[in-house]
């Protein structure tokens, strides 16, 4: 089979279907590793943010600080307005 072929196939199916013949070709098994890999718990709650926000809020979470996005949350509800944080 030629890599193309192995490629498609890789991206439609799992490792254990796959041909012994595409298991050789290294894009081949990056593209399934990508396509198996689940996200951990803790990365799904900052799904919606650009990357960059995403590991700000991560750090922030580990070192128990607000991220920015909370913050603004915060100050700009419309419950929350009368408090003082």
């Amino acid at each position: 089979m030629s890599k193309e072929q192995c490629e498609c196939l890789a991206e439609k199916m799992n490792t254990n279907t796959l041909p012994p013949e595409c298991k050789q070709y290294p894009s081949v098994l990056q593209t399934l590793q990508r396509t198996n890999s689940n996200r951990s718990d803790h990365a799904v709650a900052f799904a919606g943010m650009s990357p960059g926000e995403a590991q700000a809020a991560m750090a922030a979470r580990e070192k128990g600080h607000l991220n920015p996005v909370q913050i603004q949350r915060r100050l700009t509800h419309k419950s929350n307005s009368r408090r003082q944080w």
